[in-house]
């Protein structure tokens, strides 16, 4: 899932969840413990198996506890009694807080509207305009960052759909099986690459170690992975296809916890 999908759904989830502990006859403040409490323990479950970050915990952590707060003063209030500037200005701020982290989420999962980035940004129309988050740069590796986005550029042009299954299931000291499948934009498969899977480690560089994927059919790959140590990893597949005289290079890095 996404994190504006985890954010969001667990926010209508943390009122949803709320109103019905109040049907439930539920006192205001168990019910606002609750709202903000379970929300958060079920994402910290979902976190241990794709693991987003600490920032990204921590934003989820505030926006589920500010919004509890927010349904416990809501609930606090009797019917007819007027709320006080104090605590409107706090939900105020917490709903601008929200929206805020909306909006910023957005740019750096998708970029600018074109819209807006023709405003603000110069001459978007005579050069390639870069506002969505690139990716991370591999560790313990001095690359410039212009190559980077200008791989980045390419990589997007290419289109290319890749499946990766195997990696969730991934143990400590124990064989496991990883498949790739590769299509085009036009969804046609893609043969005759070379497919490699890295596995980096956090914590030190010299644990890195690469398995070369065999292609067993057209645009499906196949290898044995064997993780040394439990733990936090990060993998990387590298595609490389030489087409007339060319080679089309696709990178995918994703996070991952491996198990014991």
């Amino acid at each position: 899932m996404t994190l504006t999908e985890t954010l969001f759904g667990g926010l209508l989830f943390s009122v949803l969840l709320f109103f019905f502990s109040r049907r439930l006859r539920l006192s205001n403040f168990w019910a606002g413990i609750l709202s903000g409490a379970l929300p958060f323990l079920i994402y910290l479950a979902y976190s241990t198996r794709h693991w987003p970050g600490g920032d990204v915990l921590a934003i989820h952590f505030v926006v589920y506890l500010a919004t509890a707060g927010v349904l416990m003063v809501f609930g606090g209030m009797e019917n007819k009694q007027k709320m006080h500037w104090a605590p409107r200005l706090i939900i105020f701020f917490f709903i601008g807080l929200v929206i805020l982290n909306a909006t910023f989420l957005t740019i750096a999962s998708r970029g600018l509207p074109d819209v807006i980035s023709g405003i603000f940004l110069p001459n978007p129309t005579l050069q390639t305009v870069h506002t969505g988050f690139p990716g991370v740069i591999p560790h313990d590796e001095n690359k410039l960052y212009a190559p980077h986005l200008e791989n980045v550029e390419q990589q997007r042009g290419l289109a290319w759909k890749l499946s990766i299954i195997g990696l969730d299931d991934l143990r400590s000291k124990t064989a496991s099986i990883v498949r790739v499948e590769i299509r085009d934009a036009e969804n046609k498969p893609v043969s005759a690459a070379t497919v490699t899977l890295g596995f980096l480690r956090m914590a030190d560089s010299l644990d890195d170690h690469k398995v070369a994927l065999k292609e067993t059919e057209a645009g499906r790959y196949i290898g044995s992975v064997t993780i040394p140590d439990a733990g936090r990893w990060l993998s990387e597949l590298h595609v490389v296809r030489k087409l007339a005289g060319k080679d089309e290079t696709h990178v995918e890095r994703q996070s991952l916890f491996v198990a014991h």
